[in-house]
């Protein structure tokens, strides 16, 4: 009986299917790492793609503001808003950030400071008066910014008469 047990543990009949087995869970491991890799990688860049769409969204509602309070706004000449620049040239796409820090606090959209908007002139628009007594027609830059997870800054241009 002691020889057909040791006959059996040098039998070689079962090798290949063992092998085989091991080989396919080392597939199957590699498979599964992975797909695990790359879903990560998809959900990191969503995450990142809803929060700028977020902020786009949000700065694009501040900016939406600022054009409805200048539509709105009958004597920007005499009494602008603290967020609104007179002088043409003095705010630059460079210069908007610091402008925000320092000089408009009124243009918050929300109570957490994270929206907020500026405006100001960029020159006069095409078609105007040159009389001085006269309105004319003014090229105002507006900016919206969303700082959430990041910093979205958007600008349109903006013609108003006054």
């Amino acid at each position: 009986m002691k020889t057909k047990f040791f006959f059996m543990l040098n039998n070689q009949d079962g090798y290949f299917l063992i092998l085989a087995t091991v080989m396919i869970l080392v597939l199957l491991t590699i498979l599964g790492v992975a797909a695990s890799r790359t879903a990560n990688t998809e959900l990191a860049v969503s995450t990142n793609e809803m929060v700028y769409q977020r902020n786009f969204y949000l700065a694009e509602g501040a900016l939406v503001e600022a054009i409805d309070n200048l539509a709105n706004s009958t004597d920007l000449a005499v009494n602008p808003p603290d967020w609104f620049d007179q002088n043409p040239g003095n705010l630059t796409e460079a210069n908007v950030h610091t402008y925000w820090d320092t000089t408009a606090q009124d243009s918050n959209v929300d109570a957490t400071g994270n929206t907020r908007f500026v405006a100001g002139v960029e020159g006069y628009g095409a078609g105007g008066s040159l009389d001085i007594d006269k309105p004319t027609v003014k090229a105002i830059g507006v900016y919206g910014r969303c700082q959430r997870s990041g910093v979205t800054t958007i600008k349109v241009g903006y013609l108003k008469i006054y």
